[in-house]
């Protein structure tokens, strides 16, 4: 875009320019109006997005000590916001209108989860791909990296969302001695065992799946590393995204797998539509588990929301927030559990859960009715748990939320 021609190239500039003053001034974020639902007038616009084909726009979410930024096509400093309950800040964009085209690119990077306002509609039909990277083979090599507003807390004790972690949602790393759980309150888990022992998947709208059975903890029991558990709501009330799959281990070194990450986060609301075309996608999956002797567990999907008087998918386009796979461990995974082997060498890693994906509009999205979780889906959207490796469990389906379109007009 050519903001000369629009004459809007000082507005947007003053815009950038006092929006990092508010930041570095520590201005206090924004809460949401309603869980995680903001009226755009209640930040600065940017003006109209229009992303063409061939062009970029790039949404830097920045982290706990810097202010989110976009860049590419348009230019600007967004605000930050936090839900209404406090636990979950967010990078904010606010807009007149977006268009984003087929053959256009849209690049997420950051900590915070992104958050995308407009007064008038939205259309999108390319992809936002905020997914959780897959985890590796072999120690000290790197773990699968949450998306953004990947949640960054301690298994079933912590949320670190507010401010993000800059390891929000990473999946576990494979270790020699004690197994690690990944980041994020639904963490898959690992601790340290005599022998081989593979990492549990990660949990959000779905539990995370259990290992393969494996060699015994300290104290003697033989048993599977647990999955992640759930947290947060249907409604999406706290946009958190996902948690990481655990690393594998082995207390005597061996060939292990780091874990999955979990799926970033993201909302989209409009006063007005938003319409997916039959290019449009909204990725916010789990990584796999990394692959190796023994497996590293599946990172958790993570968060969609959108809100808008009327919300249209077409028939090609998705919302996928799917837990990552579990990763296999070498052929003598069977073959242990089999024999009862007490110090065990292989085995395979849970599949992560999955995410949750929330729609607040004015017509059903599914059964007749509102203010209710979906059961069947409608085309296009997945919330699928990841497998498991071989003999681990799978992750459990994440949710699908219909709410009615709340307004958010003048405030």
């Amino acid at each position: 875009m050519k903001l000369r021609k629009h004459g809007i190239e000082s507005v947007v500039a003053a815009l950038v320019f006092s929006n990092a003053l508010l930041f570095a001034a520590g201005a206090e974020p924004r809460k949401a109006d309603m869980g995680s639902l903001f009226r755009p007038a209640n930040f600065q616009s940017l003006g109209k997005l229009v992303v063409a084909s061939g062009e970029t726009v790039i949404f830097d979410t920045g982290s706990a000590e810097t202010p989110p930024s976009l860049s590419g096509v348009l230019k600007g400093t967004g605000g930050v916001g936090v839900s209404q309950s406090g636990k979950v800040q967010l990078a904010v964009f606010s807009f007149d209108a977006i268009t984003i085209a087929t053959g256009a690119k849209v690049e997420v990077k950051g900590d915070r989860g992104l958050m995308l306002l407009s007064k008038e509609a939205v259309s999108i039909d390319a992809k936002f791909d905020l997914s959780g990277g897959n985890g590796t083979a072999g120690r000290g090599n790197p773990v699968g990296a949450g998306g953004p507003g990947g949640e960054g807390g301690e298994y079933r004790k912590t949320f670190a969302s507010n401010p993000p972690a800059a390891d929000g949602g990473d999946g576990g790393p494979a270790m020699k001695d004690n197994g690690k759980p990944g980041r994020g309150y639904g963490a898959g888990f690992n601790r340290r065992a005599k022998g081989g022992v593979a990492g549990g998947g990660g949990g959000y709208g779905g539990a995370g799946g259990d290992t393969s059975e494996g060699s015994p903890v300290l104290g003697g029991k033989i048993a599977p590393m647990p999955g992640g558990v759930t947290y947060g709501s249907e409604k999406l009330d706290d946009l958190f995204g996902g948690s990481g799959g655990a690393g594998a281990s082995n207390d005597r070194g061996g060939d292990n797998g780091s874990g999955g990450g979990g799926g970033g986060a993201i909302g989209i609301i409009s006063l007005k539509a938003i319409v997916l075309g039959p290019k449009g996608q909204i990725s916010v999956n789990g990584g796999n588990g990394g692959k190796d002797k023994i497996g590293g567990g599946g990172g958790s999907g993570g968060a969609i929301l959108l809100a808008a008087p009327t919300v249209t998918l077409n028939k090609d386009s998705s919302l996928d927030a799917s837990g990552g796979a579990g990763a296999s461990g070498d052929e003598n995974v069977e073959l242990e559990i089999r024999e009862g082997r007490g110090r065990r060498n292989s085995g395979s890693g849970g599949g992560g859960g999955g995410g949750r994906i929330a729609i607040y509009a004015m017509a059903d999205i599914g059964a007749p009715g509102k203010d209710q979780v979906e059961k069947k889906l409608p085309a296009g959207v997945l919330i699928n748990g990841g497998k498991g490796g071989h003999m681990a469990k799978d992750g459990q389906a994440g949710t699908l939320y219909d709410g009615k379109w709340p307004g958010l007009g003048q405030p």
